[in-house]
């Protein structure tokens, strides 16, 4: 069976964790690290309504409810290009799909906020392909040009692999003490945790 290793969009790496963060040597637990990496990326990606590494996203349909409607809100953020754009003729069954011409829609805030405005209102069906995300390379994690996630990201997912990490030592205790000192571990996230969640969390669109 082969050994666990971090997704290829994990959200910290394991030489992060185990060098940087715990100045540990050892590769002993390295594949506990990956492990951890996994769960705490499946549960960050989870609570925030995103994948964060830069994916492309096809045919991406979306039903507009108010008439009046200008502006559509992909499903993921933030967008580096799209490559199509389209709204719906035909039936539902037989539908037939043409490209919005490019002067009646703008992608605002240079994709930062995944949203594209159509000034002369929405069609009741469209469908969207783009690339949307971060950048991510814990290889060249000091280059902006080759690692572009937001660092209170990782920040996070390394402090829950770290705090699970360290419980596995007292599984089951609330307090532990050690040379005179106490050591709270918590449950849950603490307020730090939550802001962070919240400030990159994805409001799902209707479609």
């Amino acid at each position: 069976m082969p050994a666990t290793t971090p997704y290829s969009y994990a959200l910290t790496s394991v030489d992060r964790v185990r060098r940087v963060r715990l100045t540990i040597q050892s590769e002993n637990f390295d594949e506990l690290f990956a492990s951890l990496i996994n769960a705490m990326t499946d549960y960050v990606e989870g609570q925030c309504n995103r994948r964060f590494k830069q994916t492309t996203y096809t045919d991406e349909v979306y039903a507009i409810h108010n008439a009046d409607e200008q502006f559509l809100i992909l499903k993921n953020s933030p967008v580096e290009s799209v490559s199509s754009f389209q709204y719906r003729m035909g039936t539902p069954t037989n539908p037939l799909w043409s490209d919005m011409y490019p002067d009646t829609w703008e992608l605002l805030e240079d994709g930062k906020s995944g949203i594209i405005e159509v000034p002369d209102g929405l069609p009741k069906h469209v469908k969207v392909s783009y690339l949307a995300g971060y950048l991510i390379d814990w290889d060249n994690y000091y280059d902006e040009n080759s690692h572009t996630l937001p660092s209170d990201v990782s920040d996070l997912v390394e402090r829950l692999v770290i705090r699970e990490f360290k419980k596995r030592e007292s599984e089951g205790k609330m307090n532990e003490g050690f040379d005179g000192a106490q050591i709270n571990w918590k449950d849950g996230l603490d307020d730090i945790d939550v802001a962070i969640i919240n400030r990159h969390k994805h409001i799902p669109t209707l479609t």
